[in-house]
């Protein structure tokens, strides 16, 4: 837990720092030198942004997943602070909040459940649509973005959060899909490292991983966590 404290204290003390930054500009009546100014007075100023991320997931397990329905989804409200943006490469902080969800929905006919305090894989006795396991997860990224002069923009970093509900869905044929809400042995706190790449303006792509596994340690197999999609 001491790493992911000193990761969020970190986070929100940088952010708190730059919001109360003030940089002095001078504009001169030229018309071009004016917009000139102006335009570094932008980039020298924290700016928020709204993003969503659309990808998908998979376990470092044997157990197999649907790529398609092993989908990952996060909004994020992120803060832009400017660390260094005097010459061509501009290089800020992101920060902020995020609500994200992993699915992970079974390959074939199988259903999680838990016996003698641990979880297995069993297979179903009727014909299931869907069989998933679902996190909804609260994560603070903190990440580093480069934009070049040419538009090119890389970003990299690391996350951590809290698990804010969990539940399995099944779904048999003709019936109604059964949710069931619990922890399932899940880490109540999860970290990761993410990365992105893109261009300003445009959707980027998106890639992360947690080395830690999903769940706590002797209560299922060893399931690290990673996703890859779109951020928008």
């Amino acid at each position: 837990m001491k790493p992911i404290n000193h990761f969020l204290t970190t986070a929100l003390i940088m952010a708190s720092t730059a919001s109360f930054a003030q940089t002095t500009v001078i504009i001169k009546t030229d018309s071009t030198v004016t917009t000139t100014v102006k335009h570094e007075k932008y980039a020298r100023r924290a700016t928020s942004d709204f993003g969503i991320y659309l990808g998908f997931n998979n376990l470092s397990t044997g157990y197999e997943l649907r790529p398609v329905g092993s989908r990952f989804l996060a909004l994020a409200w992120h803060k832009r602070i400017p660390l260094s943006v005097n010459g061509p490469t501009k290089l800020r902080l992101i920060v902020g909040p995020e609500i994200a969800w992993n699915n992970f929905m079974f390959e074939g006919n199988n259903t999680l459940v838990e016996r003698n305090n641990q979880l297995i894989l069993e297979a179903a006795n009727t014909e299931l649509d869907k069989s998933k396991l679902v996190t909804t997860q609260l994560n603070l990224p903190m990440m580093l973005n480069l934009t070049f002069r040419s538009g090119l923009v890389i970003g990299a970093g690391a996350y951590a959060g809290i698990r804010l509900d969990s539940y399995t869905k099944v779904k048999s044929e003709g019936a109604k899909a059964v949710r069931t809400h619990g922890s399932f042995n899940l880490n109540p706190v999860r970290w990761g490292l993410t990365t992105e790449i893109g261009f300003r303006g445009s959707a980027k792509l998106f890639g992360r991983y947690e080395p830690k596994s999903l769940f706590r340690a002797g209560e299922w197999p060893d399931a690290r966590v990673w996703s890859v999609g779109l951020k928008l």
